[in-house]
């Protein structure tokens, strides 16, 4: 009897092409992460119209925003943890439900106390979502295309955010706050069919656990995504990684520290806890900072959406310098936000020129922001990587929810808007070392080890699979 082949996965994936149902997957993973980004952030431009209607006080209505982000900080320990024993599509299918029906009880909530519980539920599910597509993408990403491929789906996440504003604009004037969080919810539930038909399992995972039928899905899996593909019947499928199999044998959060890692996780864990405060004090106090710099409530959610749009491009700009050059490269983006930063706190800036420097600023704060993002979940195996996303994402939560509380003290005390500038101008420097230690650590990696540098593509097609050869 002829005994079937057994194929590693690692040289299909580094070998293939884009083709429409990889951008299809691609495609429906940024929506998701676009709605993710409307349903988390659209509490901020609706923030005025909550604190007006339950007569809110400043506390109150920053206490909705810490609350949301301590879910998400339990959300993603809980979905990644639960992708790398489930599979990482039915835990996002489970975080997207979840993310959308607490959007929409979120809508008939008629006491602060509703608010506050359901600020957190919904937190839980959207905290998922993040790190588990992260680590879908980088999967299936050729390593040349990795950073690239996570920064993509990070997009989504910002012009998702982005979103809030002119869909503010357009709908809550005209039906009230509520209307907001039922179109994020229901849009969210309705994502989930695009799921169910496009976003297949990680063939990476599937191999890795071993399960009946994994070696028929995987087969069904490729073929889809690569219609040249040619595979025997029968085939068997691994890794490809010998360390993947010794690391599948449950988890803990010391594999998150072992061998190279022991540098990596510490420093990525820090710079991306300060990009993170950085980030959501923008991302929370800047339309209404933009308020108090004299600009109308429409014009200010319309500032800040723009300055989104610029972040996204500031993301997608960095992340092909990152899969060449590798993590050192995201420093430049911290250091020209640094630049930005400083001088809106040290500047008595008239409207044209502040409006110019608050839209570079949060262009510079995502672009490295993504770049961070699009490297969170690149450096683990294939055992413990939604787990090692999951674990630097509710790191940097603790970040992002004291950036937004800094930044309402820094307000409160006086300090004022050009005060909360230069304060926070100390992230992007301190940013700065850490990235220099992190591209110095990566470049020390052997080539065949996650998160080493790209080589050079494959010439020509996709490679034929070759089988391992059998003792």
């Amino acid at each position: 009897m002829t005994t079937p082949p057994t194929v590693p996965l690692a040289p299909i994936v580094e070998g293939q092409r884009r083709n429409r149902s990889w951008l299809l997957m691609y495609g429906v993973c940024c929506l998701v992460t676009f709605l993710d980004g409307f349903d988390f952030q659209i509490l901020s431009f609706a923030a005025t119209y909550l604190k007006k209607d339950f007569d809110l006080t400043g506390t109150q209505l920053g206490t909705l925003g810490t609350v949301g982000l301590f879910g998400t900080m339990i959300g993603a320990l809980i979905m990644g943890y639960l992708a790398d024993r489930i599979g990482r599509r039915p835990t996002i299918i489970v975080s997207v439900v979840g993310f959308g029906g607490f959007m929409l009880a979120f809508a008939y909530a008629d006491t602060y106390a509703h608010l506050f519980a359901l600020r957190i539920a919904s937190g839980i599910f959207l905290g998922g979502v993040l790190p588990l597509t992260w680590a879908l993408a980088a999967e299936y990403a050729p390593k040349r295309f990795r950073a690239t491929g996570v920064a993509i789906i990070m997009v989504g996440y910002t012009l998702g955010g982005a979103a809030g504003g002119p869909v503010s604009n357009w709908l809550i004037p005209e039906h009230g706050w509520r209307s907001v969080f039922v179109l994020g919810g229901a849009c969210s539930l309705l994502t989930v069919v695009a799921i169910w038909l496009f976003v297949p399992e990680s063939v990476r995972f599937l191999a890795l656990r071993a399960r009946p039928g994994s070696d028929e899905r995987i087969a069904g899996i490729l073929r889809r995504l690569q219609p040249g593909l040619s595979l025997a019947p029968g085939t068997r499928f691994v890794t490809g990684d010998p360390q993947e199999a010794a690391a599948s044998t449950g988890f803990r959060p010391s594999a998150l520290f072992r061998g190279p890692l022991a540098a990596i996780t510490p420093l990525l864990w820090s710079v991306y806890l300060l990009s993170s405060a950085l980030i959501y004090f923008m991302v929370f106090w800047t339309p209404m900072i933009n308020e108090r710099m004299g600009f109308s409530v429409s014009a200010a959610a319309t500032i800040a959406a723009a300055a989104s749009v610029a972040g996204a491009l500031g993301q997608l700009a960095i992340s092909r310098f990152v899969d060449r050059k590798g993590a050192g490269v995201i420093l430049w983006m911290p250091l020209a936000a640094a630049a930005c930063m400083l001088t809106l706190g040290l500047g008595a800036l008239v409207p044209a020129m502040y409006v110019a420097f608050i839209i570079s600023a949060k262009m510079f704060v995502n672009g490295g922001h993504g770049g961070i993002t699009s490297i969170a979940s690149t450096f683990y195996p294939t055992a413990v990587r939604a787990n090692g996303a999951a674990w630097a994402s509710s790191v940097a939560k603790i970040g992002a929810m004291v950036g937004p509380w800094l930044g309402g003290v820094l307000l409160d005390t006086g300090m004022g808007a050009r005060g909360a500038f230069t304060v926070f101008a100390l992230c992007p420097v301190l940013m700065i070392v850490l990235l220099f230690g992190l591209g110095r650590a990566q470049r020390r990696l052997p080539p065949d080890a996650e998160g080493a540098l790209a080589t050079e593509p494959p010439p020509g097609p996709v490679p034929a699979p070759r089988p391992v050869t059998q003792p």
